[in-house]
């Protein structure tokens, strides 16, 4: 008779258990419509949309609604062009965190009108120069399109296969250093950047904008 309520008794603690390692239904649903960095969706029109959002379509503004107001939108003075960056700070896809940054889709001499109204001037970490916009030009900016984004993981040291598992193998690459390899895919309009000493940089682009050092090495795939 011990054995037998024993037995039930044992019967009823497994479902117990086994209803509380369920996963939620509703949570699960949830972490399904999470768009992640490598699910690319390649339109017909040639554009790609990554992260909810859409290269060329997807403004400023929507971009703020999808995860928060962006920290600091600011004219990045390149070694050979200007361009107007939104920066985002931290942002998260579920478990995974990282630095967002957006490039918007605007012409360079509406840039330097911009310029001429800026204030602030800011040295980011590559000692380039860059420079916040005037409050005026703040709804110009929230109306433009993404042109492209710079994604960067907050965990560094993640190693080329685990890439390669989520995107495919690359059509080429290219060593920059010792430390440094960067892979291009361009139907997908992606780079990746995989640097042993500091932060692996996923860099997203409309594959018809897409462009590769004359140096990379071409991997036959077939």
């Amino acid at each position: 008779m011990n054995a037998t309520r024993i037995g039930i008794f044992s019967l009823i603690v497994f479902f117990i258990l086994l209803v509380l390692t369920l996963p939620d239904p509703e949570v699960a649903q949830d972490l399904k419509k999470i768009k992640l960095p490598w699910h690319i969706t390649q339109h017909e029109d040639g554009t790609t949309e990554v992260i909810d959002i859409h290269l060329g379509k997807t403004n400023l503004q929507s971009v703020n609604a999808i995860f928060h107001e962006a920290e600091e939108i600011a004219i990045y003075l390149g070694k050979e062009k200007l361009s107007l960056e939104a920066y985002f700070g931290t942002i998260k896809l579920g478990l995974l965190e990282a630095k967002l940054v957006t490039t918007l889709d605007i012409g360079q001499q509406e840039l330097e009108q911009m310029l001429s109204r800026a204030k602030g001037l800011a040295m980011s970490s590559s000692a380039d120069r860059k420079i916040k916009i005037a409050d005026q030009d703040i709804a110009t900016a929230l109306s433009t399109a993404i042109a492209s984004i710079s994604f960067i993981p907050k965990y560094s040291g993640l190693e080329a296969e685990f890439f390669k598992e989520r995107f495919g193998e690359p059509d080429a690459w290219i060593r920059l250093n010792e430390n440094a390899v960067q892979y291009f895919y361009p139907s997908k309009g992606l780079s990746i950047l995989i640097d042993a000493k500091g932060k692996e940089v996923l860099e997203y682009t409309l594959p018809n904008a897409f462009k590769m050092p004359e140096e990379v090495i071409y991997i036959d795939n077939k």
